[in-house]
C-alpha cells in the first residue's frame, strides 16, 4: 500500500512502534537476491473485458500443486516476488495484480465480486494444479474470502493474512460511508515520487531493502491526456499505480463468519503478533466459529507480515500448504 500522504481513514493510524535508522537494513542479504533472480513469467488473463495480469513460478507441470497470492489494498504483485521462489521447490506460485492496482487495468465500476472473479479465475488459470490454494492479505484477504464463496469447490485452500473475520453484529465497513479517495498527486520526476512511498497502515519495517524494492515498483509514469478508467490525467508525471475511486462506496458486507465457516474448501488464518488489527478474543472467535480451521500468530510482525517476516511467513505458509497437500485436499 503507498500513499503520497496519509489518509483519514482505518488504515492510517499512527504507528506505535519506531525503529531507530540505524537499525533499518538497507543491504540486500543473499536470500532475496537470489529471489528475485528466479526465473519467471509476467502473465495476462482477460476476466469480465479488464486486462488482470500475474506472476507465475514452477516447473510448467500443471498437476503440481500451487497457490496464489493477493496482495492488499494500494499493492501489487511484486510484494510477493521475493516470497514465492522460497516456495517454489514444491509448489506453482502465482501473485496478482488486483483490477485497478499494479499493473492490472482499470474497471469503470469496482465491487467485492468483480475483485473475486479475478482471484478466481486467475487461481484456475495460472498452472497452480487441480485445486489451487489463495492466499490473501488484508484487502485481499477480503476478496479473497468472497472468491473462495464462488470457487471453494475448485479450490484446495484459502489462507487469511492479517484480516479479521468478524460476527456479522461486528461487522466493519472499511469504504462505504467515508469521504471520496482524492485522486493521486502527479510528481514530476521519478525520484521525487519515490521518495514519498509510505506503507498503509502506518508501520516502521526494519526490512528497508524490502521497501527499496516495492516503492519503485508501486509508481507508473502518466501523460497528459492518458485516461483510465474513469480517471483523464491532466498532467504529465509520475503517480501511484492504483485508481484512486476503487474504494469509492465499495460494500464489504456483514456475511464473512458464516462465509468463512461454510467454505467448501479448507481455510487457515494468521495474523502478525504485533499487528494492530490482531486482537486474541477474536482470534478465539475463529477457533470457535470453525475448529478445524487453525489460526495462529507470527512473532515479530506486524500487519504488513510478509515484509517484517518474510521467511517465517513463507514458512508458515509452506507449513499449511503442505498439510493440506497430505490430507489429499489439492488434488
Amino acid at each position: 500500500m503507498a500513499y503520497e500522504k496519509p489518509e483519514e481513514n482505518y488504515l492510517t493510524e499512527p504507528a506505535v512502534r519506531t525503529i531507530p535508522d540505524e537499525d533499518v537494513i538497507r543491504h540486500r542479504p543473499q536470500w532475496f537476491r537470489e529471489a528475485l533472480a528466479a526465473p519467471h513469467e509476467s502473465r495476462r488473463l482477460t476476466v469480465d473485458g479488464t486486462s488482470i495480469h500475474y506472476l507465475y513460478w514452477g516447473n510448467g507441470d500443471t498437476n503440481r500443486p500451487g497457490l496464489l497470492f493477493v496482495h492488499g489494498n494500494g499493492a501489487h504483485a511484486h510484494w510477493f516476488s521475493f516470497i514465492a521462489p522460497l516456495l517454489t521447490q514444491h509448489f506453482n506460485v502465482a501473485s496478482m495484480d488486483l483490477g485497478g492496482m499494479g499493473d492490472s487495468d482499470w474497471r469503470m465500476d469496482y465491487s467485492r465480486d468483480t475483485f473475486a472473479r479475478e482471484i478466481g479465475e486467475v487461481a484456475l488459470a495460472a498452472g497452480l494444479g487441480p485445486k489451487p490454494v489463495i492466499v490473501g492479505h488484508s484487502f485481499g484477504a477480503f476478496v479473497s474470502l468472497i472468491a473462495a464463496k464462488h470457487y471453494g469447490e475448485q479450490l484446495g485452500g484459502l489462507i487469511l493474512c492479517d484480516f479479521t473475520v468478524r460476527p456479522a453484529d461486528d461487522a466493519h465497513e472499511w469504504f462505504l460511508n467515508g469521504p471520496e479517495r482524492r485522486a493521486t498527486k502527479i510528481y514530476n520526476s521519478f525520484d521525487e515520487a519515490k521518495s514519498r512511498f509510505r506503507l498503509a497502515p502506518l508501520q516502521p519495517c526494519a526490512n528497508g531493502f524490502i521497501l527499496d524494492y516495492i516503492g519503485p515498483l508501486s509508481l507508473r509514469e502518466v501523460k497528459a491526456g492518458e485516461t483510465r478508467g474513469k480517471r483523464t490525467f491532466e498532467e504529465s508525471g509520475w503517480t501511484w499505480k492504483f485508481d484512486h475511486s476503487i474504494f469509492n462506496g465499495l460494500r464489504m458486507g456483514s456475511d464473512h463468519a458464516g462465509i468463512y465457516a461454510n467454505l467448501a474448501c479448507k481455510g487457515a488464518t494468521m495474523f502478525g503478533l504485533e499487528s494492530k488489527d490482531y486482537e486474541p478474543e477474536k482470534l478465539d472467535f475463529l477457533r470457535r466459529l470453525a475448529p478445524e480451521k487453525p489460526a495462529f500468530t507470527i512473532p515479530g510482525a506486524q500487519h504488513h507480515i510478509m515484509l517484517d517476516q518474510p521467511q517465517a511467513f513463507a514458512t508458515a505458509v509452506g507449513a499449511v500448504m503442505a498439510q493440506w497437500h497430505a490430507e489429499g485436499a489439492l488434488g
